[in-house]
């Protein structure tokens, strides 16, 4: 097994090699951008229905590759926590997103750096566009010059803009802070196991939320249901995770969403609709509470 980096804005690990449809080339390839624009509400839906995602990767993370296979990789994507795999969530990649070999280390690196606006453009060694990139991407910086930062990429050094790694909302807390992050996104189409500024699921807006403010979380809602700090219902504040479950919030939890104070939060909601702010008294998700986890400090 070795490690391998994405080299595309946003690599989709699916469940299977047989999964992709017609309609998918364009993730196959990388855009996930384009690929959501143009997608059908049925196609949208039917990613869940039929099983089709696991996860994503963004620009510059790192896979283990367990084998390859006609084109394809199985991966685990380190970063990725998840109960049912020590090395983080697996799935099926195209060979042709990722490096060619494993990156190595620079001993020029000075920091780790996220990207935290929405989107912004990664440019080469001779500081030419070579692609926009989400936010939650992640480099080691090795220089600074002027207004851009020198990273380390899989393919050598490249540059991006110094304020591209600055927060754009700031709150008064951490908790307050990640309620306005997630604002910006507010209308953004829901997208199956997306983790992208192109498309979240539930989990994974809150799991990228907390990765540009450095808070490592697991991936899915089960598992950011069992681990952080329990909050109990008289402590809420803003930020705080709220999970939901079946069999009357006693089951296996199916949803996260965020806290935004006065009986509110901030939500990728479902297949089909949009980022939006719910109650916790709507029938949807009243009689479903779990319980509440708090990841921020």
């Amino acid at each position: 097994m070795e490690i391998k980096r994405v080299i595309v804005p946003v690599a989709t690990i699916w469940t299977s090699k047989d999964a992709p449809r017609k309609e998918d080339q364009l993730a196959l390839t990388g855009d996930v951008k384009k690929w959501v624009s143009e997608m059908s509400l049925e196609s949208s839906i039917d990613l869940a229905d039929g099983n089709r995602l696991a996860t994503q990767a963004l620009f510059n993370d790192q896979v283990l590759v367990d084998y390859t296979e006609g084109g394809w990789a199985k991966v685990s994507v380190l970063g990725q926590p998840d109960d049912k795999s020590l090395d983080g969530y697996s799935g099926w990649v195209p060979t042709k997103l990722l490096g060619p070999e494993a990156l190595t280390s620079v001993n020029k690196t000075t920091a780790e750096v996220k990207v935290a606006v929405k989107s912004t453009t990664l440019f080469d060694a001779q500081k030419q566009p070579l692609m926009d990139i989400s936010m939650g991407t992640t480099f080691k910086q090795i220089a600074e010059e002027d207004n851009l930062l020198k990273v380390q990429t899989p393919f050598g050094s490249g540059f991006i803009q110094a304020d591209s790694i600055k927060l754009p909302v700031v709150g008064g807390n951490v908790g307050e802070t990640i309620v306005k992050m997630a604002e910006q996104y507010m209308g953004l189409r829901y997208l199956w196991a997306g983790i992208s500024s192109y498309g979240f699921d539930c989990s994974g807006l809150t799991y990228n939320l907390h990765r540009v403010l450095e808070i490592q979380i697991p991936r899915d809602a089960d598992d950011q249901s069992q681990n952080g700090m329990p909050v109990s219902p008289e402590e809420l504040l803003p930020g705080d995770l709220l999970f939901f479950a079946y069999d009357h919030g006693t089951g296996y939890v199916h949803h996260v969403g965020i806290y935004m104070g006065n009986g509110q939060m901030i939500q990728s909601r479902t297949i089909g609709k949009n980022i939006d702010i719910g109650t916790l008294t709507e029938m949807r998700y009243a009689p479903e509470l779990e319980g509440a986890r708090r990841y921020w400090r």
